[in-house]
């Protein structure tokens, strides 16, 4: 089972730095538009998802923020679950595996699941509102802003699953007084 998690959890972080790299092509044709003095790549003779009737220096803009978006609000469940994020105690690593788990326990439960589950609701308003007004570019970029708004909720309720996985498994290893850390 670990070996299945990590690899899904890597999977996921490589289609994360997928976006990245797509991120430095999309500036640079971005760039390359810019010093060509041109502001439109594409015309379609019919509206396409996302981008409307034409590709734009202002929808490669808006392309940049979606990509941004995904591979951050996608990043964060996979990190904390392989527990690759940093540390702001610079003790932990100094402790019993049984205090460690107490201090993951206390944060998770205290301040991690709390907080995530109360910006829930507001991130899938800020995406229902924006899915249901139609909201779009008004500079010619994108035309479904509710997809990059999507991964504000979407990211969260994953952040959320592996808070309460952790929160679960922390809690078992603590009271079996197990060492384990993963």
């Amino acid at each position: 089972m670990h070996a299945v998690k990590t690899r899904l959890c890597e999977s996921i972080l490589n289609l994360c730095g997928l976006c990245l790299l797509l991120i430095a092509f999309v500036i640079g044709a971005g760039v390359l538009m810019h010093l060509f003095g041109v502001s439109q790549l594409i015309a379609f003779e019919t509206p396409h998802w996302l981008v409307g009737g034409a590709i734009t220096f202002n929808s490669l803009m808006g392309l940049q923020v979606l990509l941004f978006a995904v591979a951050i609000m996608m990043a964060i469940a996979p990190v904390l679950l392989l527990d690759r994020h940093v540390r702001v105690d610079v003790f932990h690593s100094r402790l019993s595996a049984r205090y460690r788990h107490a201090i993951d326990i206390v944060g998770h439960a205290l301040f991690g699941i709390p907080f995530f589950a109360l910006l829930l609701l507001p991130a899938y308003r800020f995406v229902e509102r924006a899915y249901l007004t139609s909201e779009r570019s008004t500079d010619g970029g994108l035309t479904d802003i509710y997809v990059i708004k999507a991964t504000l909720p979407i990211g969260i309720t994953l952040f959320l699953a592996v808070l309460v996985y952790l929160l679960v498994k922390r809690t078992w290893l603590f009271m079996s007084g197990s060492s384990d850390h993963a």
